[in-house]
């Protein structure tokens, strides 16, 4: 099992290399940042945390943790962690749909990479795993439900 879960994380870093995340619209980026948002509390983040992330297996563009870190989220590409081991957790986010207009679907995968950034561990700790729903209300995006995959 730990073969398998070091090989997976072996095929996502060679993944998230080839290519960076770009959102298509504003919406991509405000449904994005609710749903880093939203696991701050339930992970017990503090304002220290640095949180790296990665979108449908890629590291996000230099453009969207810019604009992400001006609406107060600490985060970094997943990139920046495999070259620095600085950041203490990490957000695999895919998104299961999106429907530009009303609705999207959002899966969020959190994993605590203290044992390996200590030297202590070689495989992540899976903190949360499950899928959000977003709604658009009134032209503004809000989360409406979290669905736990564990």
């Amino acid at each position: 099992m730990a073969a398998f879960l070091a090989s997976m994380c072996f095929a996502h870093i060679l993944i998230s290399a080839e290519k960076t995340y770009s959102p298509k619209s504003a919406g991509e980026t405000e449904i994005l940042s609710l749903v880093l948002k939203s696991e701050v509390e339930p992970n017990k983040w503090t304002r220290k945390d640095k949180i790296c992330f990665s979108v449908e297996d890629m590291d996000p563009s230099p453009k969207l943790v810019e604009r992400l870190r001006k609406q107060d989220l600490n985060v970094c590409s997943s990139a920046e962690w495999r070259k620095k081991f600085n950041c203490g957790f990490e957000v695999r986010l895919r998104f299961a749909n999106y429907d530009k207009s009303q609705s999207a679907r959002v899966h969020a995968e959190v994993q605590d990479l203290s044992e390996i950034n200590e030297g202590v561990g070689h495989i992540a700790v899976q903190l949360r795993n499950g899928e959000y729903s977003v709604r658009k209300i009134d032209g503004k995006w809000s989360i409406s439900e979290y669905i736990s995959w564990k």
